[in-house]
């Protein structure tokens, strides 16, 4: 949420120009050079701490969660060795460093290459039998590198325009020029709410300078400045303007249909409306409110988790967990198109009445 990029311990500012960030090449070598010159003993090593029951984002959560992702995937896989067949936590780490039926060299392998703070940690750890060990100079730049992440983030949680500080994942926006902060009385002092003015109207038909960042994101419960018109890519109307998040988050579509508003907003497309229906990317989680999934054969159980991806035919295929079973822990179900339709359209016609059964709410 910073508009910085941390190389070694130094924070390079990034610019953005036509959408794309950049940083200026001459910063990036001095922060280089910078990194390059630091005293470095292999030999030196110290404990770095892996265990211990920090909760911030910091570069040791951080690989402890690429420890604990690989073995959950491994246990997923092989099945869990653990007794009672549940995922185990690597703060328990077995004889070889990773915890159950992982090795480290496989972690390397999975993340060897993730850099943190433009260096690569994973090549700097062993195992000593007890704890991870770090050369102590590594360690030390990583600690000023996580103090620095800090201060960025503490100056990006201070309003733009008055200076107060808040909740940076909460008045802190993406836009065209690059990061910006807003408390919730500064954005209300230059953006507007929306009133469907573009209602019915095609996206390709707008004009350039038609300003979506003059409007509220209509998606967001806190005021928060808009950034994109967005718009249905199968029928192409309007459907509002949002924020540089809630522009994400819809169009990754998983369960973006849960946020209060998703549905009405989705059918603010006149097209989608008319249709009965809405884009397919959520699909998967309407499938998941309204159809019953299989219990898994070998033990009758729910599913633990359920993935589901839509098909070129129009079907979505899920694909499903169980703990319990070492076997056959993996599964899956589809549910066919015209199936997938029908449930689609009666989703929609009870988002519908629901609306018009709101007053003020106009039932078009």
């Amino acid at each position: 949420m910073s508009n910085h990029v941390l190389i070694g311990d130094t924070a390079v500012r990034g610019h953005k120009y036509k959408g794309r960030w950049r940083l200026d090449e001459r910063d990036i070598r001095k922060a280089g050079e910078r990194l390059a010159a630091l005293p470095f003993d292999p030999d030196d090593l110290v404990d770095a701490r892996l265990t211990s029951a920090e909760r911030d984002q910091t570069w040791r959560t951080q690989i402890r969660r690429w420890l604990e992702h690989f073995s959950y995937r491994d246990q997923n896989t092989d099945s869990c060795p653990c007794e009672g067949q549940q995922p185990r936590s690597q703060a328990l780490p077995a004889h070889h460093g990773p915890g159950c039926g992982a090795t480290f060299e496989q972690v390397k392998e999975r993340y060897g290459r993730w850099p943190i703070a433009c260096t690569s940690p994973l090549p700097q750890m062993t195992w000593s039998g007890t704890a991870w060990m770090m050369p102590r100079a590594y360690v030390a730049l990583l600690d000023r590198a996580d103090k620095i992440a800090a201060e960025c983030v503490e100056q990006a949680a201070q309003c733009s325009r008055c200076d107060a500080t808040g909740d940076v994942w909460k008045w802190r926006t993406s836009s065209n020029s690059g990061y910006t902060t807003l408390c919730p009385a500064c954005t209300v002092s230059v953006a507007r709410p929306y009133k469907d003015h573009l209602r019915g109207r095609l996206y390709a038909s707008l004009l350039k300078n038609s300003q979506p960042e003059a409007f509220l994101c209509r998606l967001c419960s806190s005021p928060r400045q808009a950034v994109y018109w967005d718009h249905c890519h199968m029928h192409g109307f309007v459907r509002g303007p949002v924020c540089a998040s809630c522009n994400t988050y819809e169009g990754g579509g998983y369960r973006f249909i849960h946020r209060p508003g998703a549905v009405r907003h989705l059918l603010r497309c006149d097209g989608c409306r008319r249709d009965r229906t809405v884009p397919p990317r959520h699909h998967p989680d309407i499938m998941l409110q309204t159809f019953t999934l299989d219990p898994h054969r070998p033990c009758a159980k729910r599913p633990h988790s359920a993935w589901g991806s839509v098909q070129e035919d129009g079907s979505v295929r899920f694909r499903m967990r169980c703990w319990g079973c070492a076997s056959s822990p993996q599964w899956e179900q589809v549910v066919p198109a015209v199936q997938v339709r029908q449930l689609v359209q009666e989703f929609v016609d009870k988002a519908l009445a629901a609306e018009a059964d709101e007053p003020g709410q106009d039932s078009a």
